[in-house]
């Protein structure tokens, strides 16, 4: 199961992951509000044979997307090496991280102390 990253904005990046059940997991680290937000989607195509008075069998195919979402904090979190390994992948694609008021980047409360 590959991990693909797309960053989303200056403060924001995406870990995706397809899953073998044939869903989509998809975590949003966001810098600026210090949050995650977890989007899980799965796709379920349905089948239904019916016949109709003198045509014969007939196939209508229908599909349902679901979805969750989820959002936690940083400091939340039992630990930060996630978020300081995405906060590494932001800042090799381009991305700022927020300054804090003296001008250093703004790190989660747990890693900066």
């Amino acid at each position: 199961m590959a991990e693909r990253y797309r960053k989303e904005n200056d403060y924001t990046i995406s870990a995706i992951q397809d899953l073998p059940s044939g869903g989509l997991l998809t975590r949003q680290f966001n810098f600026a509000s210090e949050q995650i937000t977890t989007i899980y989607e799965r796709k379920a195509d349905m089948k239904d044979q019916y016949s109709s008075y003198g045509t014969g069998a007939a196939t209508s195919v229908s599909t349902a997307l679901s979805s969750q979402m989820a959002i936690q904090k940083f400091s939340d979190l039992d630990s930060q090496a996630e978020v300081e390994i995405m906060r590494e992948k932001l800042l090799a694609d381009n991305g700022k991280i927020p300054e804090a008021s003296n001008g250093k980047p703004k790190l989660p409360a747990k890693l900066a102390s």
